[in-house]
């Protein structure tokens, strides 16, 4: 009977709970989408995350497992193209994160996800091509002083992650160093 009423008031509990807006950010190159960042069910210090686009809600790793997750840093940057960068400590054993943008005349988002030992420090954004790079401190899988990821707008699969010693070159890209202070 306790087990049974524990479940009733944790369902309830649950239920009555509405999701928290975190952040709306306007994406692409003429901001003309929108997304919301929301979150909700709350256990310690963690809660699960999803993104919204008008009445469609999505969890940010697939399912809300995946999703659950702290010390989420999430970031609406970008003056030419707007795009929104999520990172934060979900069920990997690394800060996981990804980047949505709306590139011009597509009416779907883009999307490249990453995950590593620290959180980013430069987006570079583009009108064919995203990419996020990481300081690694020599503490990465290779002894190299960056990671970097790479989604090319209308391919279905991003390249795999590349050990770099020099950042990309700036031609064509528009380059947003990220701060960790707004969380």
């Amino acid at each position: 009977m306790k087990t049974l009423l524990y479940v009733v008031c944790t369902t309830t509990a649950v239920a009555t709970h509405s999701a928290e807006l975190v952040a709306s950010c306007r994406l692409g190159s003429g901001a003309a989408q929108s997304v919301v960042v929301m979150r909700d069910s709350p256990a310690a210090s963690t809660h699960i995350y999803y993104l919204q686009q008008g009445r469609k809600r999505t969890a940010f790793f697939g399912t809300t497992e995946q999703s659950r997750g702290s010390s989420v840093l999430v970031q609406c940057v970008g003056n030419k193209h707007r795009a929104l960068i999520i990172s934060g400590e979900f069920t990997a054993n690394a800060v996981q994160g990804f980047v949505v943008t709306y590139p011009s005349g597509r009416a779907s988002p883009e999307r490249l996800d990453f995950a590593e030992k620290s959180r980013p420090g430069w987006l570079y954004l583009g009108s064919d091509e995203i990419r996020v790079v990481v300081a690694t401190g020599g503490y990465g899988e290779s002894n190299a002083k960056y990671v970097m990821y790479r989604h090319v707008i209308g391919q279905a699969d991003d390249e795999p992650a590349r050990a770099i010693n020099e950042l990309p070159s700036s031609a064509g890209f528009e380059i947003i160093s990220l701060k960790d202070s707004s969380r």
